[in-house]
């Protein structure tokens, strides 16, 4: 995964703002294959979004499909995907938990930032396999 550098300060400010909650948001742009097919994402923009959850928002997070839709559209206006998504996980590690399994599908890229007391602790990012399990991703920050 490419990203920006102010594209990932965007992520971290929006961690630390709505602690003790999850954060969460959708990562635009485009998907890239090389010579080998294997997929490159390149975010180009962040899409801040609200934790729907009622309950459980210290461990889980929620889009609602309403924002799902107004992101893609606009995003579709200027070329760009929706690629993936992107979230905290409080005082656990940066690994797709079961909510998390349960939310993407196969091709979506889960960017996970780990905050423990308070503190970043690791960012990570998984791709989900058409097979159904992730593969880490690499994570580029870019000027």
């Amino acid at each position: 995964m490419k990203l920006f550098r102010r594209k990932f300060e965007i992520i971290q400010e929006q961690a630390f703002r709505e602690l003790p909650y999850e954060c969460c948001g959708l990562l635009v742009g485009i998907q890239e294959n090389d010579h080998r097919g294997n997929i490159e994402n390149i975010v180009y923009e962040v899409a801040p979004c609200r934790n729907s959850l009622y309950f459980g928002k210290e461990q889980g997070f929620e889009i609602t499909h309403q924002e799902y839709l107004e992101v893609e559209r606009e995003a579709a206006r200027y070329g760009y995907d929706i690629i993936g998504s992107y979230h905290s996980h409080i005082n656990s590690p940066a690994i797709p938990s079961l909510h998390d399994v349960d939310f993407a599908h196969s091709g979506h890229t889960l960017l996970i930032i780990a905050l423990m007391n308070g503190q970043p602790k690791e960012v990570t990012a998984w791709l989900r396999r058409e097979s159904g399990g992730f593969h880490q991703e690499p994570i580029r920050v870019v000027e």
